[in-house]
């Protein structure tokens, strides 16, 4: 195990065989290391239906001790990664086949170790459509709500929504460098979106200068408990709402905040810069303990420059994994999979929280959102009336141009993007 997992290079079969014999007779594994991270990221070298065929002709040509590991390593597969088996019929036939075979040739023990049925049902992930989005125009104001309050059910509800989120999505969206066909993590990443576009309808639905500077501040008071929290992807959304064009160049409404929100606010935009390839908000997150909630896009980024940079196989024959490229993005991968499951200590509210999901399911286009800007405070005299206002760019409106390879400087532009549209 340890000598395969030191290697820079080896084939398919021989991490198959290394996984195989990490198991004993009686099931106890010796090091889940490796095994882990192969099941976690086989499918950049070989599919899940190929990799079962492979284990099904193994056991026809094996020993009984032999037979006893397969079936444990395919009972952790099973127990580790259950939705790959409700959301890939082959694969879960081939894995009967597996089992069926072994109690036509007697073997019915080991047959037991294989529970292919008992595994709960994906269909909600099946069914789900992220492209149909409501197009509600009504968002619900919660002046009654205080900064903590709001806080901890936002971070409630997008932890909610990123535990559904699959290492087969971030495999999906690495190798096609967009969403299509990835709906979890394109409602993930639209309900990010959607807490920074709700932000900014707050603040502009209020009439006067003050009213809306009152907003600004509560949100950044929102922010700071985010930080409290260690929830670092809605805080990046809180702040890429409050510095969009159309709540930024509100002068007026700027002029009334106060130093110390000004200065709070400042601390927030310089944890999260993207300076020093995020090096701040990097070194925050790796200080913290217990509960943290990611800055997605960051991370999202990582995988896709760690996929350029380095290719999937060691040699042109494509025999030989490049296992400096698998740790790489497993530890990545894994540091996500942690995060799913240490859940928050929060106790949310089910009517707050609906009242919340309604509220954020508004469809506002930046065009409607920086003409009611203007609308609140028209543009000086002295400016130009000509030219647009920037638009943040949506990562569904980029990342289908990405391919697999592309040129490295374009990528890179990609990648910037990306975590642009992700996080502001």
């Amino acid at each position: 195990m340890e000598s395969v997992l030191l290697d820079q290079a080896v084939s398919v079969d021989e991490l198959v065989d290394a996984c195989i014999k990490a198991f004993d007779d009686e099931g106890s594994l010796n090091d889940a290391s490796l095994v882990r991270m192969f099941l976690m990221m086989h499918p950049w070298y070989l599919s899940s239906s190929d990799f079962a065929k492979k284990l099904l002709h193994k056991s026809q040509n094996c020993s009984a001790s032999c037979r006893s590991q397969i079936c444990h390593l395919v009972k952790y597969w099973i127990g580790e990664f259950p939705a790959e088996f409700d959301l890939n019929p082959d694969l879960a036939e081939q894995i009967r086949c597996l089992k069926e075979l072994l109690k036509q040739n007697g073997d019915v023990r080991r047959s037991l170790l294989i529970d292919i049925d008992s595994i709960p049902s994906y269909e909600w992930k099946r069914e789900l459509n992220a492209s149909v989005q409501k197009k509600s125009k009504t968002s619900l104001l919660f002046d009654h709500l205080d900064a903590s309050t709001l806080a901890e059910h936002l971070t409630y509800m997008e932890y909610k929504s990123f535990c559904k989120i699959l290492f087969q999505d971030y495999h999906s969206f690495v190798m096609h460098g967009c969403t299509v066909d990835n709906p979890i993590l394109e409602r993930f990443i639209t309900l990010f979106n959607r807490v920074s576009q709700w932000i900014q309808m707050m603040v502009l639905s209020k009439p006067t200068a003050q009213q809306r500077a009152n907003v600004i501040t509560d949100f950044i008071t929102v922010g700071q408990r985010l930080l409290e929290l260690q929830n670092f992807n809605t805080l990046m959304a809180v702040v890429g709402g409050l510095s969009n064009s159309s709540i930024s160049r509100l002068k007026d409404t700027q002029a009334l905040l106060s130093n110390e929100s000004r200065k709070l606010f400042e601390g927030l935009v310089e944890l999260i810069t993207s300076s020093g390839n995020y090096s701040r908000y990097r070194q925050r997150f790796s200080e913290s303990a217990g509960f943290r909630f990611p800055i997605l896009g960051v991370h999202l980024k990582d995988l896709i420059a760690v996929h350029v940079a380095h290719s999937d196989w060691a040699d042109p024959e494509k025999t030989q994994v490049n296992l400096t490229k698998t740790k790489q993005l497993y530890a990545i991968l894994q540091e996500l999979a942690v995060i799913q499951s240490t859940p928050p200590d929060i106790h949310a509210n089910p009517d707050l929280l609906s009242l919340l999901i309604v509220s954020l399911d508004q469809y506002h286009t930046e065009e409607e959102i920086y003409q009611l800007s203007l609308q609140r405070e028209p543009r000086s005299l002295k400016l130009s009336v000509s030219g647009s206002n920037p638009q943040s760019p949506q990562i569904e409106q980029w990342a289908s141009s990405v391919q697999s390879k592309p040129d490295p400087v374009i990528l890179n532009k990609h990648i910037e993007k990306m975590v642009e549209a992700v996080c502001i």
